[in-house]
């Protein structure tokens, strides 16, 4: 297999430049509210489900990759920090799977997060490519689900379900860099069977399988070589099955103080599609099947919560993500162009977070938080269309205890990483694109209810 550059290979196969007290144990559930809360789980179901089957049809439009909020809505009011070591909440199910073990009775969570992305290009006089910025101030919402159910008093079986893996992006048919892409889809909606065990009473440990349906869209503009005429377009989308492993260990040295480690591994994803075109002439249809694979990466998450006193907890987390395999894509055509490696330059990324947490009442608890993304990419290998680079955020949250069984909790996360240069994408046939996207920025509104 020979390693080529992502120019290369868009010449070879014109694809854009990427392919594209609240802390108390929970209290008991009664029966008679049995039926009742789990129709509305499976009402919340189908609202996840449609909700992400609306992402693939185009109907939403935002980006993302790894991004804590669609994970766990309680994440938005933490920012990530101690997003292993907290299992405070049914989301534990996937942000730690050993956290399960804290909780004594069945409990289910339902979450919603909207938010809104700005994220508008500038071209710079380098721009050969008349059009508009793309219109990326737009706005999204995603939902999720958790359940516990304890089998014993050290076994806890659970499920999740939500998406937090992708890349959604819709410029239009009118900007600028229409020619390289005017719309993205990589998504990969999970559905995550868990299972975790009490060790003894300072050591927990859990495993999940996240049975993921991966999907990859991509559409572009192809330049009329016929003054006059109309544009073509071009379509590549396909679908594929994987399982994501989700593993945690979680450490209790004494009351109040959690250590948390969740590791997410390596998962594959092969991407197979003859391209889709319209308007351009029969020349095209002598383009072969194009075999796409990429991968979700490997990612190690570690937290620590402990709590300093019965009104404040302190939280703090590391992580590191493999996004430089991410980078890496493999390339193979049912034709007689030899399989490659598009190396499109990622490199791996660190995340640091901080947050506390209050309890204003025995009802009330308030949290904070701010982290530290650092960045995939640099203006040297930014693709036009993948506008992601270091991130802050800066969160605040609230959980209420509205009764025994019923908690109420939401947050708000802003995410900013600012100007982000994009060097020069495209190619001489259709127009060079350069410039930058200006001041890039994600609000987050979360808003979950939990029943014991």
């Amino acid at each position: 297999m020979s390693v080529i550059t992502k120019q290369k290979a868009n010449r070879l196969l014109r694809l854009p430049e990427e392919v594209k007290a609240c802390n108390r144990q929970p209290g008991p559930l009664r029966h008679g509210d049995i039926d009742m809360k789990f129709w509305i789980l499976a009402l919340w179901i189908l609202i996840s489900g449609g909700i992400l089957n609306g992402i693939c049809t185009g109907l939403a439009h935002a980006g993302a990759l790894y991004i804590y909020e669609m994970a766990n809505p309680s994440d938005t009011g933490y920012a990530g920090a101690g997003l292993a070591a907290r299992a405070g909440d049914a989301g534990t199910v996937f942000t730690n799977p050993a956290g399960m073990t804290r909780f004594k009775e069945p409990t289910i969570q339902a979450g919603i997060t909207p938010f809104y992305l700005n994220a508008p290009f500038n071209p710079d006089e380098n721009t050969t490519v008349d059009g508009n910025d793309g219109d990326t101030n737009l706005f999204f919402a995603g939902a999720n689900f958790a359940y516990i159910h304890p089998v014993t008093d050290r076994a806890m079986l659970g499920v999740s379900m939500g998406n937090h893996f992708g890349l959604l992006l819709d410029w239009g048919d009118n900007w600028v860099g229409r020619y390289i892409s005017t719309e993205v889809a990589l998504l990969a909606p999970q559905l995550q069977p868990t299972a975790a065990y009490k060790v003894n009473n300072w050591l927990s440990i859990g495993a999940g399988a996240g049975l993921t349906i991966g999907y990859l869209m991509d559409k572009a503009e192809v330049r009329s070589r016929i003054p006059g005429n109309d544009d073509g377009r071009w379509e590549f989308s396909d679908s594929d099955f994987a399982v994501q492993g989700n593993f945690g260990i979680m450490i209790e040295p004494s009351d109040g103080t959690r250590i948390g480690v969740r590791y997410l591994t390596e998962t594959d994803l092969d991407f197979k599609d003859k391209p889709d075109f319209s308007n351009v002439g029969p020349i095209f249809d002598r383009i072969p099947e194009i075999d796409l694979g990429m991968k979700m990466p490997q990612s190690i998450m570690a937290g620590v919560y402990h709590r300093l006193n019965d009104q404040w907890a302190i939280l703090g987390s590391v992580g590191w993500d493999d996004w430089s395999s991410f980078g890496l894509v493999n390339v193979d055509t049912s034709g007689d162009v030899p399989e490659t490696t598009v190396d499109l330059g990622f490199d791996d990324t660190w995340h640091f977070g901080a947050g506390a947490e209050y309890q204003y009442n025995p009802q009330l608890m308030l949290t904070a938080g701010f982290s530290y993304d650092s960045s995939m990419m640099d203006s040297d290998t930014r693709p036009i269309n993948l506008p992601l680079g270091e991130m802050y955020r800066y969160a605040a949250g609230f959980k209420y205890l509205k009764s025994d069984d019923l908690t109420l909790g939401g947050g708000l996360s802003f995410l900013w990483m600012g100007d982000m240069e994009v060097k020069q994408a495209g190619n001489p046939k259709e127009g060079f694109v350069s410039g930058q996207y200006d001041d890039v920025f994600l609000t987050f509104l979360s808003f979950y209810i939990q029943w014991n």
